[in-house]
């Protein structure tokens, strides 16, 4: 399934999430939208919808989706993260407020006798692309030069 035109805010992923499960991280990002017919096509396609009325700013509806990095057969294979032309772009310069296509997996499950709809987020098609870069910190270093020493091979019949 692909759910057009949303907002990608928080994307984690490159480094997957260990903060809800430190055995099997997970790649996430949440997508934000302020149309409540498009939160209700989400709610309709078996996603989790969430209404968000924020301190300051305009309400908004919101969904996280997941990706776990370990399957059942092993390491899985990270979200692939491309633009308009499919070109591969670095999933860690993603900034709030980009906008793209996701492509989600769906599957139905039964947990306790609970039916249910799992998504599993897959790829991000880029359409607005908010690049994020990291602050400078005021104590990184600078750049310098640097000596290269070699060590002198010592025996073990010198006395320290």
């Amino acid at each position: 399934m692909i759910i057009e035109n949303v907002e990608i805010y928080f994307a984690k992923l490159v480094k997957p999430n260990n903060r809800f499960n430190k055995e099997n991280p997970t790649w996430e990002i949440q997508i934000r939208t302020a149309e409540k017919k498009q939160a209700d096509e989400w709610k309709a396609s078996g996603l989790t919808v969430k209404p968000v009325i924020p301190d300051d700013g305009a309400p908004f509806f919101r969904v996280n989706l997941k990706k776990k990095s370990i399957g059942k057969d092993g390491p899985a294979t990270p979200v692939r993260v491309v633009d308009g032309k499919l070109n591969d772009i670095n999933p860690d310069t993603i900034g709030n407020g980009s906008v793209g296509n996701i492509r989600v997996f769906q599957y139905n499950y039964t947990n306790n006798g609970v039916a249910g709809t799992a998504s599993v987020l897959m790829a991000i098609q880029l359409t607005k692309y908010v690049v994020y870069t990291p602050p400078v910190r005021d104590d990184e270093f600078e750049e310098t030069s640097t000596e290269r020493v070699m060590q002198e091979t010592q025996t073990n019949d010198e006395d320290f």
